[in-house]
């Protein structure tokens, strides 16, 4: 993240009358020891801020400094490095006013970094910066300002997303992030998006699925599971809007707006603190891990056919004879909603239509009846909306959403099918067959 670079005008009670008549920056560059401050100064766009307004202390690192930092940095010169950071880096060194030494200020002291303190404090005679870092000339004056002469080049504490998941306590989540070999990226790179999950979130999706935390971390997959939850660019909890999201893995998360605003990703994800900053991007957190479907929902279906408690059979069968099973058979690049009626509405529909089963309906009402059961949208539970009327695959005949009584039409919404995911869309079980308008 880019720091905001602001210099205003400035009076300290501390301000003095200036024996040099030089500005700041002319008053570095007559210095020998200052020539590669005043380069970085230069490439940062900072010379005239620093000369046109005042007065400032400037906590100038010296050229072994500079050489010491673009080692560190790998960079061969001070035209390397990017002139954003480079500005946000300097502001970081001046403070407000003409401040001589024997009046610094000891304790946390506002920079020109936004939000961004420094640390000063004496030890004997010596004034330490950020614990490490030691003033070797002093008041060098200047006619807005004071320079003091530094060992070191002094960076601003880190905030980056990793040290926002260690300092809020997600310990589950760091572990998994080590264990991935993510946390350079999560430290160095961005700007992210991090949907993080907190140890509670851990801890349901372990017992969900009968998982140990050495299981989880050894799954050979975990780094695509963590970058599921990682969304390129600052996304603010504002700017969510419900519709698919494209994640670090390239497959996309699909973010609803339930009624009451509240924030859900793929139906079973809900957002529970937002707008966590960082270095490198934002943080929001969440109270499930993130899965991305690998199955069309016509292999879901077929799955639950099979279950310890089999369910969708009739709903399995009908989709074969009517040839419609294909059509729930793709991935992402397809969006529809099923609304499912359970193995007990088909045989009500059964007993209404006087047949022993479906052997008994041609297959021409049954895909009628099918496609007036799908809409061609992801919908899952939290989009949907009182009152609202769903298209369906039917050319002119619409669904309508009753949430008062949780009904699509006359048909029950069934908890325990709800928001079912798969690659190419959302299941949602009814307990009535939605019979379409002859």
């Amino acid at each position: 993240m880019i720091f905001p670079v602001a210099f205003i005008a400035c009076n300290d009670v501390h301000d003095l009358p200036p024996s040099n008549e030089q500005l700041l920056i002319e008053t570095a560059a007559e210095r020998e020891n200052l020539s590669l401050f005043v380069q970085a100064i230069d490439h940062a766009g900072l010379r005239q801020a620093l000369s046109d307004q005042g007065p400032f202390t400037i906590f100038a690192p010296n050229d072994e400094a500079f050489l010491e930092t673009l080692r560190f940095l790998g960079a061969s010169s001070i035209q390397n490095i990017p002139r954003d950071n480079l500005a946000a880096l300097l502001v970081y060194h001046v403070i407000p006013g003409r401040i001589l030494s024997n009046q610094i200020p000891t304790g946390d002291v506002e920079t020109f970094l936004e939000n961004i303190v420094l640390n000063i404090s004496r030890t004997g005679g010596n004034i330490v910066l950020n614990d490490s870092v030691r003033v070797i000339t002093r008041n060098i004056e200047a006619r807005n300002g004071m320079i003091h002469e530094i060992d070191k080049v002094l960076f601003p504490p880190s905030n980056s997303i990793l040290d926002v998941i260690e300092n809020n306590g997600f310990s589950s989540l760091l572990n998994a992030i080590f264990q991935a070999d993510l946390d350079e990226e999560l430290a160095n790179e961005g700007p992210f998006t991090l949907l993080a999950p907190n140890n509670t979130a851990f801890t349901r999706f372990l017992n969900d699925n009968d998982l140990t935390s050495a299981e989880l971390l050894a799954l050979p997959n975990l780094g695509d599971i963590l970058k599921t939850h990682l969304l390129g660019g600052i996304i603010p909890a504002a700017g969510l809007e419900s519709g698919a999201y494209i994640s670090a893995t390239e497959d996309p998360i699909f973010i609803s707006i339930a009624p009451n605003g509240a924030i859900w990703i793929n139906g079973n994800t809900r957002v529970t603190s937002t707008n966590i900053g960082a270095d490198n991007g934002l943080v929001h957190v969440i109270d499930y891990i993130i899965f991305s479907p690998t199955k069309p929902l016509s292999e879901l279906i077929l799955e639950f056919t099979t279950a310890q408690s089999p369910q969708f059979m009739h709903l399995y069968a009908a989709l074969e004879k009517s040839g419609l099973t294909a059509s729930l058979n793709r991935g992402f690049e397809d969006n529809v909603t099923l609304f499912a009626p359970t193995d007990e509405a088909f045989e009500a529909l059964f007993v209404k239509l006087g047949v022993s089963g479906l052997d008994d309906i041609p297959a021409e009402t049954l895909s009628r009846i099918l496609q007036y059961n799908l809409s061609p949208q992801r919908l899952f539970s939290q989009d949907l909306r009182e009152g609202a009327t769903l298209p369906t695959l039917i050319s002119g005949q619409t669904l309508t959403v009753n949430l008062a009584q949780l009904q699509i039409n006359e048909s029950g919404l069934i908890s325990d099918f709800l928001n079912i995911h798969g690659q190419n869309g959302v299941l949602h079980g009814i307990n009535k067959v939605l019979i379409p308008e002859d």
